[in-house]
């Protein structure tokens, strides 16, 4: 392993090459508008700012949408390199919200190099919103029950992801049908001519990765410096009708796995004081089996007058977010406790609206992953029959806890009528390096997922870093934090298979 006093072990400089492609001609309308920056209304130490874009770029002398942006000015002295766009994920994550966080996420001989910038994606947040998911939506998908048994309610659990898309395309329109990232990157481009870039500049971390792996495909010639930290799978291979076997085999893997984080989480729940959900992993999945049982035969009540009743399914909702975080493990433990032990829901309620945004009034953010990921999410995967296949009934029975929490349910884009994307195998080759990074132990989006997207782009520098949760940089490991500075503000890429000890 390299020496993690020397972060990025034998870093080698980067330089900017060779010819880039030409902007599209028939998007002159778009190309080079330079956007009209004034101070931000609500801190004029940041500027805000809207750059158009067509909705469809298969017709762009059609209908138009606006993008929002958020810039933090380079503050120097350093001679400054660029804009660096960024991304929070999601997808529903707004870059305008990460842009306020900017002098607390990136280091300060970053921010002396770069105009910081953030941004809204098409039809979310302050950009031209798409209105699809209205929060009552929200509160009954949380809700909704993640074991329907009766013959009633597979029926309606069955019809119910055809009415929503029907709904969510019929009142959002054109570009409703066209938000996926395939989209988002080619906004993205065109917003780097509005901010006079020759190259993109980019940090983008979980889905944000995404749109930066669909960039650096699309626009290979223009990727400048660019970070894809804990990166989400790309690729989407229809590998024909799965067997049976198959299904049981993939369903099983999932299953160890949350297994696994089970194990975790009761261990560090008993860590110093007996845990009050069981004394052993076996107890506390016994334990919260039959409280999800429970609850699908009687909810608890609440006292939030704006949700009044602990579902199943918003039960489900605090167990499988809050699990995918270990930092949350200790507040999940007590909300869990006081509903398991004194049939009192407000605490995992609570627990619940915490981790979906949602407010006790009832009301979610315009930008949200809750409300903005059915339309990319069905936007960027096509249908294939994996998405409709069930595991045996032996399966679900030997992983009790996991067929509850993670359960096999129905499409949620069965009758999708919008675009997809045509990019399903992302094969990228930038002229310069493209830094992959992400945690060995990030429950969200798994390392090896990170692996296959550094592999997907020619000439990346992959960088495992030995921690633990969901984002490796601005997560207080220096050494992740080093690689990633020495990179965007000195220009200096990591060795390929670098490793950042604990």
């Amino acid at each position: 392993m390299a020496d993690a006093k020397a972060p990025g072990g034998a870093t080698t400089p980067v330089t900017f090459t060779g010819p880039v492609d030409p902007e599209p001609p028939a998007l002159r309308a778009f190309y080079g508008k330079a956007v009209a920056w004034t101070p931000c209304t609500d801190d004029d130490t940041f500027d805000c700012g809207t750059v158009r874009v067509p909705v469809d770029y298969e017709q762009p002398g059609g209908a138009t949408t606006t993008v929002a942006l958020r810039r933090l000015a380079a503050s120097g002295p350093g001679s400054r390199i660029g804009s660096l766009f960024i991304n929070p994920g999601g997808p529903g994550g707004s870059g305008i919200e990460f842009a306020k966080a900017a002098p607390d996420v990136f280091d300060d001989a970053v921010r002396e190099r770069y105009d910081i910038v953030g941004f809204d994606p098409r039809g979310m947040g302050q950009s031209d919103p798409v209105h699809c998911l209205s929060d009552a939506d929200l509160d009954a998908m949380y809700a909704a029950d993640p074991t329907p048994d009766t013959p009633a309610e597979q029926a309606a659990a069955h019809r119910a992801p055809a009415a929503l898309n029907r709904k969510c395309l019929a009142q959002g329109g054109p570009l409703a049908a066209r938000m996926g990232t395939e989209f988002v990157a080619r906004d993205l481009d065109i917003l780097r001519s509005a901010v006079g870039d020759e190259r993109l500049n980019y940090y983008g971390v979980s889905y944000g990765t995404m749109i930066g792996a669909l960039y650096a495909d699309l626009f290979t010639s223009r990727v400048g410096l660019m970070v894809l930290d804990s990166a989400v799978v790309t690729d989407a291979i229809d590998g024909g009708a799965p067997s049976q076997q198959e299904v049981d085999a993939s369903a099983r893997g999932r299953a160890y796995d949350f297994d696994d984080v089970v194990d975790d989480f009761a261990t560090q729940c008993g860590a110093s004081t007996s845990c009050p959900l069981g004394t052993s992993t076996a107890a506390v999945s016994r334990s919260l089996v039959s409280f999800l049982d429970r609850l699908d035969r009687r909810p608890l009540p609440t006292g939030i007058d704006s949700l009044p009743l602990l579902t199943e399914g918003w039960a489900r909702t605090a167990i499988a977010s809050g699990l995918r975080e270990p930092s949350s493990w200790p507040g999940l433990v007590d909300a869990l406790d006081a509903a398991v032990n004194a049939d009192d829901g407000e605490a995992l309620a609570s627990f619940a609206m915490l981790l979906t945004e949602r407010t006790e009034d009832g009301t979610y953010p315009a930008t949200t992953f809750g409300r903005s990921h059915l339309l990319v999410t069905c936007s960027d995967w096509p249908a294939t029959p994996w998405q409709t296949a069930v595991p045996s009934t032996d399966v679900l029975e030997n992983h009790p806890l996991w067929a509850r929490v993670e359960p096999p349910a129905t499409d949620p884009c069965t009758g999708w009528q919008g675009v997809r994307r045509n990019t399903l195998l992302v094969a990228a080759e930038p002229a310069t390096p493209v830094l992959v990074i992400g945690n060995e132990d990030d429950r969200t989006t798994p390392i090896q997922d990170t692996q296959a997207l550094s592999g997907q782009i020619s000439r990346s520098r992959f960088v495992t870093v030995k921690a633990a949760g969901h984002g490796a940089y601005g997560n207080d490991n220096d050494c992740a934090d080093a690689v990633v500075d020495g990179y965007l503000a000195g220009q200096r890429a990591p060795e390929n298979g670098y490793v950042c000890g604990s």
